[in-house]
């Protein structure tokens, strides 16, 4: 038994490169298109809550008035990008959410996975202690959708 550990260890490691492979290999292939789509946040809102955009094509969220974030919790996550966010992080799940975005700053990410993607966005008046931003019973959101 003890020889068929480090065989079994082997395989998993081997299963776990692959699948990041084929990850990075999927986001090489879509390259920046050069298209930006701008989402405003202001006055506690969103200006543009449903967005289609092609794979490639890169949406930045401007906060105007306040720190905001934007996190993608229902439906599919967003798990792929074609370059370096801006302000964008893989979370505990693996699927990319801002940290706070300052007030008149901006966040962006570039979409290389077809479809459907809402997100919510939580402004200021929700950050508890710690930097986190809590759900607000009104909570804005809006949909990319990648064709």
């Amino acid at each position: 038994m003890s020889k068929s550990l480090p065989r079994l260890m082997f395989l998993t490691m081997l299963v776990v490169l692959l699948a990041f492979g084929i990850m990075d290999v999927l986001a090489q292939q879509v390259k920046p298109t050069g298209v930006t789509k701008i989402i405003t946040l202001v006055g506690g809102m969103v200006t543009t809550d449903h967005l289609e955009i092609n794979r490639g094509d890169t949406v930045v969220w401007a906060s105007i008035d306040q720190p905001a974030m934007v996190y993608f919790a229902e439906g599919t996550p967003v798990k792929l990008a074609c370059v370096a966010p801006t302000r964008f992080y893989l979370n505990e799940e693996g699927a990319y959410t801002t940290g706070v975005i300052p007030q008149g700053g901006t966040a962006s990410l570039c979409f290389i996975e077809p479809g459907t993607f809402d997100y919510a966005v939580f402004f200021r008046g929700g950050i508890e202690a710690g930097g986190r931003i809590a759900p607000r019973p009104s909570v804005p959101a809006g949909r990319v959708v990648v064709k």
